[in-house]
Formats: structure tokens, sequence, C-alpha cells
């Protein structure tokens, strides 16, 4: 049967229109259809974002370097020939995080190491003093030496008799009313000096001529201090020290401002002056 493009038309306008037809959409149709359209929305955000991540991961793995983002801490991870440095944001950056006071430290596979700064340059020594300490200050060995009991073969108490059998010529005698000044020389004595003789205890006092030294290192410019450090029980006198060294004599060491001049041994009991 053949049936004109009009009335096929119109035959089918009049099926639309059939009430018989129509199918009532179920209640729920509105909320079904928004709920699909937001997924459908969301996987397309999703997929537009992972493009866009892919594709800046092809252009930085370009220059050997890659960020990899830790969605759970907001941590960097960055990646060079093998190598990973972690870089983490400040925490008041962080979206939902509160600003801490404290550092965290590094969370990546290999801590950042922080080189000590370099130590401070060691502070130049100070020079030594030339100056020594008056206890450690070298012994002095200059000159003849002046022994605790005389000096040489001549020794303290010695009559002018017993003096001059040391092979000692006295000489120059300056004679008062108890005792007597001689100038001595000869092999009894290590080198001319002056002596004082008692005519009732003997001889009283020695002076060389030069400068002479102690058996302690004593002498010639040896400090004041040293001469203290040296005998304790030393005490000041008019031009110089006086050293007791035994129970019977003393040194008598005269000094300037270079340190001792002349020695002297001298008995403390005695009716001499000087």
């Amino acid at each position: 049967m053949n049936i004109s493009e009009d009335e096929l038309e119109q035959r089918l306008r009049e099926l639309f229109a059939d009430e018989r037809l129509d199918l009532p959409p179920p209640p729920e149709a509105g909320t079904t259809i928004v709920a699909g359209a937001r997924r459908r929305r969301r996987r397309r955000q999703g997929v537009l974002a992972a493009t866009g991540v892919a594709a800046a991961v092809v252009v930085v793995s370009g220059g050997l370097t890659m960020l990899r983002f830790h969605a759970e801490d907001g941590t960097a991870v960055m990646t060079a020939d093998g190598s990973s440095i972690s870089v983490k944001p400040p925490e008041n950056l962080t979206a939902g995080r509160q600003p801490q006071t404290s550092v965290p430290g590094p969370t990546s596979t290999r801590d950042i190491e922080v080189s000590a700064p370099p130590a401070s340059p060691p502070s130049k020594a100070s020079r030594p003093s030339s100056a020594q300490p008056p206890s450690k200050l070298p012994p002095v060995l200059s000159g003849p030496l002046l022994d605790a009991d005389g000096f040489g073969a001549v020794k303290l108490g010695m009559s002018e008799t017993q003096v001059a059998a040391q092979g000692v010529t006295l000489t120059e005698a300056q004679a008062g009313a108890s005792c007597t000044v001689y100038s001595v020389q000869g092999s009894g004595v290590p080198a001319s000096a002056s002596v004082v003789i008692s005519k009732t205890v003997g001889l009283v006092v020695v002076t060389p001529d030069q400068a002479a030294h102690t058996a302690e290192g004593v002498g010639a410019g040896s400090t004041k201090e040293q001469v203290f450090a040296t005998y304790p029980a030393a005490k000041d006198e008019s031009g110089g020290v006086v050293a007791p060294i035994t129970t019977g004599a003393a040194y008598h060491f005269r000094l300037d401002d270079s340190g001792v001049v002349q020695t002297s041994l001298a008995s403390v009991n005695q009716d001499c002056a000087g």
C-alpha cells in the first residue's frame, strides 16, 4: 500500500499525540538526573587535572628534575639525577593547619645536611714574656763562688794567722778599735777580696772585689724577687737584702736597678760594724 508523505506525516502526528504512549517520570527522576550531572562534571574536572599534571611532569622531566607532591602534608620532593631533596612549605601556608613554632625536620629519603659554620680561627697565642718567674730564673754562675762558710780556703772565724796560713796575703790594713779591715789575695782565695777580722771572734766579713755567686745560684744581676724566692727568710736592709743561711751567718746582697751588684758573707754574732 502506497502512502504519500503527507499522509505518513499525519499518521505519525496522531500516533505521537496518543495519550496511551505517555510514560510519567518517577518521583525521584529530577534528583537522579542532577546527581548524574554532578558526577559527570567531577569526572571531567578530574580528567582535565590529571591531563595538566601529566603535561607538567613531562615538561619538567625534560630538564632532569621532577617535583612530586605529597597531598597529605604538602611536602614537595624534588628528584634530580637519582637523588631527592624534600622541601616542605611553612606550616602556616598549608591549608587547614595552624602555624607551629617548632621547625619540622626533613622528610625526604635523604636528609639535607647542613654544614657546620667554619670554626673561628684560633686566637693568636700571646708572646711569652721574656721575664721569667723569680723562682724559675736560671741560676747565676758567673764570678767566684762565695760559700756559706767562707771564701775559698778562708773561713769565717779564722784569726789573722790562720788566714795568712792559707796562702793568702793580707795588705792595706785599716785597724779599728776591735777589728781590722784587710785586702786579701793569693792562692787561698778564688779572687781578691776585702775581709774584716775581729781580735776576739776572728774573720767576720768577706766581700769579694767582683760580684760573686752563691751556691744557690744568686749573683750578679739576680733580681730582688729572686733573692727572696731563693732565701725565704731574707729581709730588706739599707741598700739591699740580708738573707740568713745558717744560725751563725748571712748573705748581704747590695742591689741597684740592674739587680745584685755585690755579695758579702758575714757572721751574725760579731763586734765589728758592717
